[in-house]
């Protein structure tokens, strides 16, 4: 074994590195990035319930259990009509809501059920059981010897439903997160293995004019690409079996045109690549941001304003919302919810076409600037 031929090789593998500049930069600056949003999003810790409350009963039990709610650490309480309430219930501006009837107080003194009414907005998973802990919380010790008296609310959910479980929650996001990143990864690796391989040299040289070729590469891989997607759905709707409400050709809609947007941005990106190692090191920069604060882990409205309008520059965003509103809530494309993330998704997907448009363009025009085979 020779240590000489060994720091020579080592040495080779550094000086490549140190020519690399935009492989360097984006070593020391991507897990910066990430760990910075990272330590700034556990930072934030669980998010409260914003829990409505109707009352209609004027006692001093039902002052005192509304008192007790607004105590909890856990509950974001507003106290409201019962008009407005609704409105914000379907309007998702509420996670639920309690109404306490009339007959509150009289029925916690003779019976073993109390006059409470508990709507849930059923778009989050594991508001429930938050909210019959709080509940339970303030109950406890509400009159004398109520620790032997039976909480029976009455419990009815808005969307979804007790049969809902968390995953069939998180299925709308993981379907657009995995569909975006797994479309990503096969377009930006597949376009630059055709630019290394010298696959274009050939294409250059044939009768293709460079408008035919930007348009055959953009369909050649959005067909492989809604094909991985289409996958992703369908095992997710019939093999993992989630419970949904909406229409499925609705959700097909949504993730066609979230997967037209990946594609050309893969394409878009990979143009600026100049090997596999960047493509990769492209993908915390592009994919962890919109995992981190597209609302798939933690609720957007929870978040630093600043992160608030990142938010809504990011695809991802968009396409949980509109799945969320459809598998979710079985809202309609005429919805005006589905509807409107649906034309920013469109806007997004318009918007990388024209990107990886002007991209190939140059790419083909200026082939060597932008390939540089076998560096790292």
């Amino acid at each position: 074994m020779s240590f000489k031929r060994i720091a020579a090789l080592a040495a080779r593998i550094v000086l490549q590195f140190r020519r690399d500049r935009r492989t360097l930069g984006l070593m020391v600056v991507v897990p910066i990035v990430v760990l910075s949003l990272m330590s700034y999003l556990v930072g934030l810790g669980a998010s409260s319930l914003a829990v409505g409350i109707v009352q209609e009963d004027d006692s001093q039990m039902a002052e005192t259990l509304v008192a007790s709610l607004g105590n909890i650490e856990i509950f974001d309480i507003q106290e409201l009509d019962r008009n407005d309430a609704d409105k914000l219930l379907s309007e998702s501006k509420l996670e639920a809501l309690i109404i306490i009837q009339p007959t509150f107080a009289q029925e916690l003194m003779t019976s073993a059920s109390t006059a409470i009414e508990i709507i849930i907005e059923g778009s989050r998973p594991g508001t429930e059981p938050m909210l019959m802990q709080g509940l339970s919380l303030a109950f406890s010790g509400l009159v004398p010897g109520s620790g032997s008296t039976t909480f029976e609310p009455s419990v009815s959910y808005l969307y979804g439903g007790p049969e809902f479980e968390p995953i069939d929650y998180f299925a709308p996001t993981m379907v657009a997160l995995f569909a975006f990143i797994f479309v990503y990864l096969l377009t930006a690796i597949g376009f630059l293995r055709e630019r290394t391989l010298g696959t274009w040299e050939r294409l250059l040289a044939s009768p293709l004019t460079k408008a035919e070729m930007v348009l055959g590469y953009m369909a050649g891989f959005s067909l492989f690409a809604l094909i991985q997607s289409t996958a992703i759905l369908l095992f997710t709707l019939y093999v993992i079996g989630i419970h949904y409400q909406g229409n499925v050709l609705i959700v097909f809609v949504i993730v066609t045109i979230m997967t037209i947007g990946s594609v050309n941005l893969g394409i878009f990106l990979s143009t600026y690549a100049r090997n596999e190692f960047q493509v990769v090191q492209f993908m915390p920069m592009v994919i962890v941001p919109q995992a981190l604060i597209g609302g798939v882990f933690w609720p957007i409205e929870q978040m630093h304003v600043v992160f608030q309008w990142i938010a809504h520059l990011l695809p991802i965003t968009y396409a949980n919302f509109a799945l969320q509103e459809v598998m979710i809530k079985g809202n309609g494309i005429l919805d005006t919810g589905v509807a409107a993330n649906i034309g920013a998704l469109l806007l997004f997907a318009t918007l990388m076409v024209l990107l990886a448009a002007v991209g190939l363009r140059r790419a083909l025009v200026y082939p060597s600037a932008t390939t540089e085979s076998g560096q790292c």
